[in-house]
């Protein structure tokens, strides 16, 4: 039984021991009245079995926001909370009919990781040493957006004098100056949305935009008019596949402009990323998969502006027209084959499995 008399936890000194622990995971989840849990590769793992008592939060909250019981009147509250060796993002929220407090914590490193580490093939820096365009890197929640956009700046910022302009919602990584001008901007403090950052943006002469999200027409569109007007613009959507990206951003046009828009981002696109994370085949770590698409050719460009020739780019990969270009798919099989990731979890990657399946039975042996 816990005992009132004991020493207290201190909570944020676990939080530490916590993030020092070699162990891979991406989240820590702190419920009032039930043990602490991190989110590993393959999912939730509780960490001991002792619940965490409401005054043994009070001083973590406090840490994190002063005025914590203030804020929570008007809904959650999201921060970052900077440690020595890495940043936080907290959003203490409340459940169960305000009776429960949960803090949530993403945890990113201090450093953007070096492009070379991400995992994705050395040719897609490519996309990034271009002068002006779009480019997308999409996924679902917790597939590494952040990460890999943060090492993409961090690649133009050591290779590039330019001025790079972030728009974010909250700030993740901190970018330290080294060839480039860097001005990060947060929603909703130094803007008040995206649209509005975005549109700044462009008055503040900068050389590379980086959209911390498309969400809105607005965005959309500004994001293309930039793209296509000399800049290098570099934004995330929550989007499962390459071609469901480009589907989903023409999306936010009404039908009638569609045709225009579609055009636009035929000139201004340079290609999507879209990735996820799989667990290794011993469950310990992440590896990254990642769908790819470079409008480097007519025929992508031609695919764009018909939408009805819009879901035929997903065969034009397959076709391995261009070397570069390739599916979700193809990605996890070699993963598989080589055995970095078991089929099991491919399979609950993909959003094909039809498709996977039978490219799996090509290699596994049955």
């Amino acid at each position: 039984m816990h005992n009132p008399h004991l020493e207290r936890r201190d909570l944020t000194r676990e939080i530490l021991d916590l993030i020092d622990l070699r162990q891979t995971f991406t989240d820590i989840h702190i419920e009032q009245d039930r043990p602490i849990m991190i989110k590993a590769p393959r999912g939730w793992l509780a960490v001991g079995e002792e619940p965490v008592l409401l005054e043994e939060m009070m001083p973590t909250l406090e840490s994190i926001e002063p005025d914590w019981e203030n804020f929570l009147q008007h809904g959650a509250i999201d921060r970052p909370f900077v440690l020595t060796r890495c940043r936080l993002r907290c959003n203490i929220y409340r459940t169960y009919g305000r009776r429960k407090l949960v803090i949530s914590i993403r945890r990113l490193p201090l450093q953007p990781i070096p492009f070379d580490k991400l995992g994705l093939p050395a040719y897609v820096r490519t996309m990034i040493d271009s002068p002006k365009g779009l480019v997308l890197v999409t996924g679902p929640t917790g597939s590494g957006k952040t990460t890999t956009i943060a090492s993409m700046l961090d690649h133009i910022n050591r290779t590039r004098n330019s001025h790079i302009v972030t728009i974010e919602e909250p700030i993740e990584y901190e970018l330290e100056s080294h060839s480039s001008i860097i001005s990060q901007r947060e929603v909703p403090t130094d803007t008040p949305s995206f649209p509005a950052g975005l549109r700044e943006a462009l008055r503040q002469k900068p050389d590379v935009i980086m959209v911390g999200e498309i969400r809105d027409p607005e965005t959309a569109e500004t994001a293309l008019q930039a793209g296509e007007s000399g800049h290098l613009v570099l934004a995330t959507m929550h989007t499962g596949s390459a071609v469901g990206t480009l589907t989903r951003l023409l999306s936010f046009f009404p039908a009638d402009h569609r045709e225009r828009y579609a055009a636009s981002l035929a000139n201004s696109l340079i290609g999507v990323v879209c990735q996820c994370l799989v667990p290794t085949e011993d469950g310990e770590n992440f590896v990254l998969a990642s769908e790819l698409l470079f409008n480097n050719n007519q025929q992508v460009g031609a695919m764009l502006t018909d939408p009805a020739k819009l879901p035929l780019i997903g065969d034009f990969m397959k076709r391995k027209h261009d070397n570069m270009s390739r599916l979700l798919n193809e990605h996890l099989a070699s993963l598989v084959a080589k055995n970095i990731c078991t089929p099991r979890d491919a399979m609950r990657t993909t959003y094909n499995r039809l498709e996977l399946h039978d490219l799996l039975q090509a290699i596994v042996p049955r």
